[in-house]
């Protein structure tokens, strides 16, 4: 994958770049391998335009067309619609978030986060915090290490931002961003599951990247995912 030659100056760019690298990690934490902050230029974000990557990564979940969260490295990354399922069938855990906390593998905040996004689909960070009771700011690293626990089993994907409104319904302050469990996602854009036993999926998932992929790349995904 030649990342130099790989440039999004628009949106319609990006969707193609996604769908054509699998997996797009918002910083060059991947070595060799292409980043949203690699195929786009410094002048284009935090510009509001639509131009601007820091809107494209809360589209593209919204449009369906990628999958975001911190999947992995507790880094943020997009994940093609199409490869979406293979990663999370390697990355889920067999065990219900129910399951895990029983068995001493999830802290209380974690489940009750989940049933708290599994019941209010879309809702946005602030909202979670109040429905979970970690609205304290002596909470937030509980909240956080959650948030990015749940990302990591796929349990949980970024699935947006919600504009904050005042009471006259005119735009302030900051957007916040929304969560939805995983399976919501893919039921409310038709990806199908991907059910293959894990030695199957890891034998696609190594064809995928070695087709496509750097040898450094292949060796660093290759031990994150156990190849």
């Amino acid at each position: 994958m030649n990342e130099v030659t790989l440039q999004a100056a628009t949106y319609e760019d990006v969707t193609q770049i996604v769908k054509e690298v699998g997996i797009l990690p918002l910083s060059s934490f991947i070595p060799d391998h292409p980043s949203l902050e690699s195929i786009t230029t410094q002048a284009q974000w935090h510009t509001g335009l639509e131009t601007d990557p820091w809107l494209w990564r809360d589209r593209l979940p919204g449009d369906g067309l990628a999958a975001y969260g911190r999947f992995f490295a507790k880094k943020p990354l997009l994940i093609s619609a199409d490869l979406f399922p293979l990663v999370k069938n390697l990355l889920e855990d067999p065990y219900s978030v129910e399951e895990r906390y029983e068995d001493g593998q999830l802290p209380k905040s974690a489940v009750e986060l989940f049933q708290a996004v599994e019941a209010n689909e879309g809702i946005d960070v602030k909202e979670l915090r109040a429905v979970t009771g970690m609205k304290a700011k002596e909470s937030k690293s509980e909240f956080d290490r959650a948030l990015i626990e749940l990302q990591s089993t796929t349990d949980i994907v970024i699935a947006g931002i919600s504009e904050r409104l005042n009471a006259n319904g005119t735009k302030n302050g900051w957007n916040s961003t929304c969560y939805m469990t995983a399976l919501h996602w893919m039921e409310l854009h038709r990806l199908a599951m991907n059910s293959s036993p894990t030695p199957e999926a890891k034998s696609q998932f190594r064809a995928y990247i070695q087709e496509r992929y750097s040898s450094r790349a292949i060796q660093y995904l290759g031990k994150i995912f156990k190849l």
